[in-house]
């Protein structure tokens, strides 16, 4: 139930942009968005900071759109969520706080302080290079590609990011247990 919530927004944005245009679509992910953080309290899901960055985002680069009526904005919307992602993340492991990434998976998976980092900068680094390709996408491209491109390309990259992410855990956390089993 949960992950058809997280991406229910995104399909109704599809399906309406393929039946209507961009600002159907983009008033569709507008109140589909309201709806999912409104069913997730309902359900007592975990509502996250993450969350409520792109209901924000999503209202502010929406109205935009609609406003104006220009697609840009609902095009930037998306290097916005991913820069901001970027910046919570590399901001902090340079204010010296807990590496997010830890904070969050650590209780569940234990791994050396040196491969949290590097995970943290490879999510900084791989949030970066995906606001810039959806740039070069939204700019470059038709907005037929750009809609494609971000329903199925950044699902099906992040899919793959995830994956090698969950390898290079697994790797590093069963180093951790080879090491603490060979000193018992």
């Amino acid at each position: 139930m949960a992950l058809l919530l997280e991406y229910l927004p995104i399909v109704l944005f599809f399906v309406v942009y393929k039946t209507a245009d961009i600002y159907m679509a983009t008033a569709t992910l507008m109140v589909a968005t309201v709806l999912q953080l409104g069913a997730m309290k309902l359900l007592k899901h975990t509502i996250t900071t993450r969350h409520w960055i792109v209901l924000a985002v999503v209202m502010a680069f929406g109205a935009l759109t609609l406003v104006l009526h220009d697609d840009w904005f609902i095009k930037l919307k998306v290097s916005i969520i991913y820069l901001a992602i970027a910046m919570a993340l590399a901001g902090a492991l340079l204010l010296g706080k807990a590496n997010p990434l830890k904070a969050l998976l650590g209780q569940d998976i234990q791994l050396p302080d040196f491969a949290w980092k590097r995970l943290c900068y490879a999510w900084i680094v791989f949030t970066l290079a995906l606001a810039a390709v959806n740039l070069y996408i939204a700019y470059y491209w038709t907005q037929a590609a750009w809609v494609n491109f971000k329903v199925f390309g950044i699902l099906g990259i992040t899919l793959v990011f995830t994956v090698a992410t969950g390898f290079y855990m697994y790797k590093h956390h069963q180093a951790d247990n080879a090491d603490t089993g060979a000193s018992s």
